[in-house]
């Protein structure tokens, strides 16, 4: 390898190394668990079980068609190649739950490794190398990014998002002297380049509907890159909108498009603005949420709408379905990061003409401020008491070939329902019924078995206290009294101090030592 090679292995091995360590380093502790992920690993349980990728209220869930297959058929894949679970010889106690909450975080964590490389990829393809060195390290250290962390539906397709747009850059001609890489002696035919980024932005819809807004940007590449032909963007949108059309389909080939239509408005009836979630956002990473916005303002008067492009249709569409978590907007985070980068260097550049030195510190002094604010962050351990909770859960229902006398119930708040139903039902065989106050406000589940199951936590409490009367409701509260505590833990999460459960969007402050813990009782009457 010759110097100018090694030169550019090395720029590129900074932000990736940089990444691995944010986003793979101490995946337990670090963020705490969240009811998402548990969500969407359930479904994985059903895709490995051999169940199919569609949910029903059969499983477990009531909520149906709320979602498209690709995240858990993508998952599913990624570790049944691993022998998930099965390698790993799983059971109840407090190791297992660990191991098995371990492999699907270092699956993004990984995952997140290559969006850091594609995005490097993306802007030196679209700019020149220093700003894809700056956008990369961004993307790897600023403190946003640990929503990465989690096994999300955007986690899972930012790298299939972040390819098709590559790929789209790739119909344009390299800018002279654009980068230190040696050029290719290989081409790739236009239309190979079409159908492969419209196969991957179709791949990344069929996991997360939302993502249809970075139509607008990824087509205006493949219809201007490709010397203005429509022939090119009808090929392109072919994938685009056939992939994501097999989710519709499915619902039409078992007689449920009642249900998916129910399902589908039912995510555009809840209620959490787009403006809520861009304060956490801030809140989170002031630092990258400025310097994104003035990028973008600053792009757009230079007549440079890449960024403009990738990140106002979906503002838009978030403004207008009306329910936004923060989380969400990952999907926007590199676009930031690629506004960050065009702004600081332009201002490196303006500087540099009066005062060298200060015009590098500057950006040093950014992604020095990004690199010691994640560490505070991902050396934490927030999970300890979750995963003593879990595993005294887990422990205390007994297997199926034991469950003479039926199955048992669950009564708890949906937090611990969910994370603990995917290890208990689909890995170590231990079924059972749950009632759960978040998706029954009313109590109007019966329960079914003599034996029960309570975690107490304070949400669930509070629950109890609900002025709805009604014969489930007071039954519920005569077994809370009247069940014995097995055990009690204290969590960071879930107290009723904490205002932002269970959206953990502010980590430094939820998780600050001083700040009040909820105590969460087991109880049971067997």
């Amino acid at each position: 390898m010759n110097r100018q090679g090694l030169k550019y292995t090395l720029i590129i091995l900074i932000p990736l190394v940089l990444s691995a360590y944010t986003h793979v380093w101490n995946l337990l502790g670090f963020p705490s668990f969240h009811i998402d992920e548990a969500h969407y690993m359930r479904r994985v349980m059903l895709v490995l079980a051999g169940m199919g990728p569609q949910e029903s209220a059969a499983n477990g869930y009531p909520r149906t068609y709320d979602h498209p297959y690709f995240g858990q058929l993508f998952m599913a894949g990624i570790l049944s190649l691993a022998g998930y679970p099965e390698s790993l010889n799983p059971g109840s106690d407090s190791y297992s739950i660990e191991m098995l909450h371990l492999i699907p975080r270092l699956v993004v964590g990984f995952l997140a490794i290559l969006d850091t490389f594609i995005l490097f990829k993306i802007v030196e393809r679209r700019y020149s190398i220093v700003y894809a060195f700056i956008a990369a390290i961004l993307f790897a250290v600023m403190p946003s990014t640990w929503m990465f962390r989690r096994v999300y539906l955007e986690a899972i397709l930012m790298p299939f998002l972040l390819s098709s747009i590559l790929l789209a850059l790739y119909l344009r001609s390299p800018i002279k002297n654009n980068s230190l890489r040696p050029k290719s002696k290989y081409n790739i035919n236009k239309y190979a380049l079409i159908v492969l980024s419209g196969i991957f932005l179709g791949l990344a819809i069929y996991t997360k509907i939302p993502v249809f807004t970075m139509i607008p940007l990824v087509g205006t590449m493949v219809f201007f890159y490709s010397g203005k032909k429509l022939r090119s963007v009808g090929i392109w949108l072919i994938p685009v909108i056939g992939i994501p059309l097999l989710w519709p389909l499915y619902s039409v080939v078992v007689g449920q498009t009642d249900l998916w239509a129910y399902w589908v408005l039912w995510q555009t009836e809840r209620d959490r603005p787009l403006s809520l979630s861009i304060v956490n956002l801030f809140l989170m990473d002031p630092l990258l949420v400025t310097l994104g916005i003035a990028g973008l303002v600053f792009a757009t008067i230079r007549k440079d709408f890449f960024p403009v492009l990738w990140v106002f249709p979906f503002l838009i569409f978030s403004y207008f379905i009306g329910w936004v978590q923060y989380f969400h907007l990952m999907l926007i985070l590199p676009a930031f990061c690629i506004s960050s980068a065009i702004l600081l260097v332009s201002i490196q550049k303006l500087i540099y003409k009066y005062y060298k030195k200060l015009s590098y510190s500057i950006i040093g002094v950014i992604l020095v401020f990004g690199i010691v604010s994640t560490t505070m962050l991902i050396t934490l351990d927030v999970n300890s008491d979750y995963r003593k909770i879990y595993a005294a859960v887990v422990e205390k229902i007994p297997n199926k070939a034991n469950q003479k006398d039926g199955k048992i119930t669950l009564i708890s708040s949906h937090w611990w329902v969910w994370d603990t139903y995917w290890i208990a039902q689909y890995i170590l065989d231990k079924p059972y019924y749950w009632i759960d106050p978040h998706l029954d406000p009313k109590f109007n589940d019966k329960i079914l078995t003599d034996k029960v199951l309570i975690v107490a936590d304070p949400i669930f409490v509070n629950s109890l206290s609900r002025r709805i009367d009604s014969d489930n409701l007071r039954q519920i509260r005569a077994l809370n009294n009247d069940s014995s505590v097995i055990t009690s833990f204290y969590d960071n999460v879930t107290s009723q101090t904490n205002v932002y459960y269970p959206y953990n969007t502010l980590p430094i402050m939820i998780w600050n030592e001083n700040h009040p813990r909820g105590e969460v009782i087991i109880k049971s009457n067997y």
